[in-house]
């Protein structure tokens, strides 16, 4: 066995030590529960008003994105988490999915321009 194996072997913790405490350690989420449903909403109301603007109702994106009615249902109410892979792969949502998720930063300003193609 050589140096280095041997004195792994010796402290088996010791290279797991070293690894967490070099580390910087992640500070706990100031983000309370209250705070992630809050926002779940918002976004769940950003990918409804994205809908919207497409002309879907729920049924309709749930169609789109392959999912069940009420699962998107949720999505949109803020109680479960969105699948963006799913949203963001339908060709004709992605681009009202991106301006309607911009608008809820409050530092972003949203505008739009209109250009007719000759």
């Amino acid at each position: 066995m050589n140096l280095m194996a041997q004195s792994m072997a010796d402290q088996p913790d010791a290279r797991h030590r070293e690894l967490a405490e070099s580390r910087p350690r992640m500070a706990k989420a100031a983000l309370r529960k209250a705070d992630t449903s809050e926002w779940r909403e918002k976004v769940g109301r950003a990918i409804q008003r994205a809908a919207s603007l497409v002309g879907w109702s729920l049924k309709e994106l749930a169609g789109a994105i392959e999912r069940d009615p009420r699962q998107v249902a949720r999505w949109l109410a803020g109680t479960e988490r969105p699948q963006f892979d799913a949203l963001f792969a339908v060709d004709v949502l992605r681009w009202p999915l991106v301006q309607c998720l911009a608008e809820l930063d409050e530092q972003n300003e949203v505008e739009t321009t209109i250009r007719r193609r000759a």
